[in-house]
């Protein structure tokens, strides 16, 4: 099999398991926090019409939660404006940004990390770009809430696709020759480090850690190209710190109760990461490892990296890794929401490219000229044994994907499937018409809420609930927090569902 023809078909697979998760996106409803912080924009949007009344509205409540709830500023600023404000039938807007932001950032990182860190040829790097995407996409441990559910997502996964955007200004930085090209970087670079330090803390930690070790790094080699990237850090720092120091923080953590201490939250962080890397290795995604292992070979042999301390470059990257979970862990304590194990979980594939491009590496400047790695090469290059292999661990991917899968018997016996992939997931419930029935029953709902007199309401409960899309519904108390936000939202003073 040419090398053409296989990148070729990488990029058919990655278009057909795109498609379902677009298409299901269309059938995607605001849940619990779309709610609450669709409070005030949805009645100005009502009342004016006005897109910007919107936009300084979203402004001046965030200064509002800035100072009584939580500092995260471009964050807050960014959830109430779910598409939804505008509308219901518009939320379908909410999963094309976060599915878009998500692909097109993982992509165009891994491709261009690769290429200018590694000198990673286009073909090496984009077969690498695409396999990647394509198992962090569909083996997301909870897919509604890092693709279809506006508010969690924006705060998490859509800060996360905005983090590689940074880190790929970065790189620009440090290896474009274009004069041009690194001030445009630059320009851009300032703004979106500062937003990224306003985002959540577990990306905003990592990226202040990430940024502080590359600079330092570039000043102990003498690089002069690192005065532009340490403008960028400093505007990350800068965002970081005003969203830390935000007298919101304090007033949430009192609310939340005390939290474990440092100690306990470090030691929770290196427990979880390493729980993360061991259930993120699933069996198709071991397969996933497997296939690139030649191809990050190849990279590694192509790279000017010495590749001398693969032990504590694994150390290192792994604290890192870690890192992310330390402020959740420190402010609550052993609770930790889908939405955030989703972006340590993507941030997994990052760890494990740039470990075994190291290890590899070692691997070829030591035993390189070895008639065992040479023989390893061989098999490589012939292109016959190349395809019946790709033909065998594409076949063993498919059977992990299958044994992924849970098969159960529903209320009315029929089976029920789980754990699918979420673009399998996705189109088995459009084929269904799970998607169909959720998307008629919460579209009946909204239109009766919006237009009922009576402000005591009792709502049927949903009879399918799509697992791609479905995050959270209201429960049969109308005390409940989810069900005090929908009253919030339409003003009435009671809604349950009705057992």
């Amino acid at each position: 099999m040419k090398k053409k023809t296989l990148i070729y078909i990488l990029i058919s697979v990655f278009i057909l398991g795109l498609i379902p998760l677009y298409l299901i996106g269309n059938y995607a409803h605001p849940s619990v926090d779309d709610y609450y912080y669709g409070v005030e924009t949805s009645k100005v949007w009502e009342e004016t019409g006005s897109f910007a009344e919107v936009i300084k509205t979203s402004f001046q409540s965030m200064l509002t939660t800035y100072e009584d709830w939580q500092g995260n500023f471009s964050a807050i600023f960014l959830m109430r404006l779910q598409p939804g404000i505008f509308g219901e039938e518009f939320y379908f807007i909410a999963p094309i940004i976060l599915i878009t932001s998500f692909v097109v950032s993982m992509l165009i990182f891994f491709y261009y990390g690769l290429r200018k860190w590694f000198n990673a040829g286009k073909m090496a790097s984009l077969a690498s770009a695409l396999c990647i995407t394509f198992c962090a996409l569909n083996f997301t441990y909870v897919p509604a809430d890092s693709f279809y559910w506006y508010n969690g997502a924006i705060y998490y996964t859509f800060f996360y696709a905005l983090m590689l955007l940074l880190f790929l200004i970065v790189t620009v930085l440090l290896k474009s020759d274009s004069i041009i090209g690194r001030v445009i970087a630059l320009i851009a670079g300032l703004p979106l480090a500062f937003i990224v330090g306003g985002g959540n803390y577990a990306t905003a930690l990592v990226t202040a850690v990430l940024l502080l070790t590359i600079v330092v790094w570039h000043i102990i080699i003498k690089d002069k190209k690192i005065i532009p990237v340490a403008l960028v850090t400093l505007a990350m720092l800068a965002g970081f710190a005003i969203s830390i120091l935000a007298p919101g923080n304090a007033i949430r953590q009192e609310y939340a109760g005390e939290g474990p201490g440092v100690i306990k939250a470090l030691l929770y962080s290196f427990a979880y990461g390493g729980y993360n890397i061991a259930s993120s290795t699933t069996f198709p995604v071991a397969v996933m490892w497997i296939v690139l292992l030649p191809v990050f070979y190849k990279i590694a042999a192509s790279s000017n990296f010495k590749f001398r301390y693969p032990l504590l470059m694994l150390i290192f990257t792994f604290g890192i890794f870690c890192c992310q979970g330390t402020p959740v862990f420190y402010a609550q304590g052993l609770r930790m929401p889908y939405r955030m194990m989703n972006i340590i979980y993507f941030s997994y594939y990052i760890f494990m490219t740039w470990n075994l491009i190291y290890i590899l590496g070692w691997i070829h400047r030591k035993w390189g000229e070895s008639q065992f790695v040479k023989f390893i090469e061989g098999l490589y290059n012939n292109a016959k044994l190349r395809t019946k292999t790709i033909l065998a661990l594409s076949i063993a991917f498919v059977i992990g994907c299958i044994g992924l899968c849970s098969v159960s018997e529903a209320e009315y016996g029929e089976a029920s499937f789980s754990g699918m992939p979420a673009s399998v997931s996705a189109a088995y419930s459009l084929i269904n018409g799970d998607a169909k029935t959720y998307d008629n029953e919460l579209t009946n709902r909204a239109d009766y809420l919006s237009t009922t007199p009576y402000t005591t309401v009792t709502l049927p409960p949903l009879s399918a609930v799509p697992d791609v899309i479905f995050h959270s519904d209201i429960t049969s108390d109308p005390m409940h927090w989810k069900n005090q936000h929908l009253c919030l939202y339409y003003n009435k003073q009671f809604i349950w569902i009705e057992e």
